[in-house]
């Protein structure tokens, strides 16, 4: 067995290659595609600060030997902080990189122009190395996570939105958006959820960074009678000095969500003790490495962690959920978002606020499937 570490990508020595020696390690990329989309959701998507009626990104395609893998690029307005034109820039400069190219390029190779053509712009990378490694994936005829780890635990736990109350499937954590600081709209949300499921479920408050200190340090004492998982984002995502101030105020754990956007914004939130709990949106930190460079860290400064989509398409979402298996991530995350879009048809079964290890060769998404492609 010839093992190659993937230290290059990722300090963690956890996170190694095992290659075997009959994988095909090279292959010759005969195609690249780029499809953009754009697809409703069901219902208007509301946050503290922005409202989405749609979702648009681009589909990626690399092609070698009639086998596809594929990728997905979609910045969040508002959210990300490049756009979707610039995104398309970096994924027209891999494919220009490549083009009459007819030799065999190593899966380092590969990364490496991603990282060239992708900098500053997450989204692109993001995109990018999916496919690549969905790709390679498929090529060994091997599920994703077993290119970063030989085994993953057998699931992950998900949470479930409030929307998702009336459903057949029952969640032990749910997440409410914090639409305006009025605590008692707050507080009956909570009830209605705990009513309907129960008083041993959990509830994660997601404010979007909407609040100050003082509003934070109140509505986190009206809070503390219930079964209060984490509060997201509190504060705007500079303020890590007053999170680190509202931590000592409360007992209810605080979660950094869009003021972890790289690595070196989670050592910065290390440093001023800001969080307990990471919430890491792959496609805003852009590569693999930095997602599982930033779980490490986190670990090792007993800061858990949760993924979560930025409510793209079943490829996103897929890349999300193989990522927490290979991060062996031990709270519920953010998986359960196939419905809130419009023909989003490719769904992963969920089933006790679980999603079992996946066994597929490569991500397990077929887009020619998906309506709106």
């Amino acid at each position: 067995m010839f093992e190659f570490s993937i230290d290059k990508y990722c300090s963690s020595s956890i996170y190694l290659y095992h290659i075997i020696s009959n994988w095909n390690y090279n292959l010759i990329v005969s195609g690249i595609k780029f499809r953009p989309y754009r697809i409703r959701f069901k219902n208007v998507f509301n946050t503290a600060i922005n409202k989405y009626e749609f979702r648009e990104g681009i589909i990626i395609e690399i092609q070698s030997d009639n086998i596809s893998g594929f990728g997905e690029t979609a910045p969040l307005p508002n959210f990300s902080n490049e756009n979707l034109t610039d995104s398309r820039h970096c994924l027209e400069g891999f494919h220009l990189a490549l083009e009459g190219i007819n030799e065999e390029f190593s899966l380092e190779d590969l990364l490496l122009l991603a990282n060239a053509q992708s900098f500053n712009n997450p989204s692109a990378l993001y995109g990018l190395e999916t496919a690549i490694y969905d790709l390679y994936s498929k090529k060994n005829k091997i599920p994703f996570w077993k290119i970063f780890r030989e085994s993953v635990p057998q699931q992950v736990l998900v949470n479930g939105l409030e929307n998702d109350i009336d459903k057949d499937i029952k969640f032990n954590v749910y997440k409410i958006k914090l639409l305006n600081t009025n605590i008692f709209d707050l507080k009956e949300k909570i009830n209605k959820i705990q009513d309907k499921i129960g008083f041993d479920c959990k509830i994660r408050i997601d404010a979007n960074g909407s609040l100050n200190l003082v509003r934070a340090i109140r509505i986190c004492k009206e809070l503390e009678e219930y079964n209060i998982d984490y509060i997201e984002q509190p504060l705007p995502p500079k303020e890590l000095e007053d999170m680190a101030e509202l931590r000592l105020h409360t007992d209810i754990p605080i979660a950094v969500d869009e003021s972890l956007i790289n690595l070196e914004s989670a050592k910065k939130i290390i440093d001023y003790q800001s969080a307990d709990i990471f919430v890491i949106k792959p496609m805003l930190v852009g590569s693999y490495e930095s997602c599982l460079e930033i779980i490490k860290i986190g670990n090792e400064n007993q800061i858990s962690t949760v993924i979560t989509t930025t409510l793209g398409t079943e490829i996103e979402r897929h890349s999300c959920i193989n990522l927490s298996f290979i991060g062996n991530l031990k709270l519920p995350c953010g998986l359960a978002t196939a419905n809130l879009l419009e023909n989003n048809i490719i769904k992963t079964p969920i089933t006790k606020s679980i999603i079992s290890k996946p066994i597929e060769s490569g991500l397990g998404v077929v887009p020619t499937l998906i309506p709106y492609l």
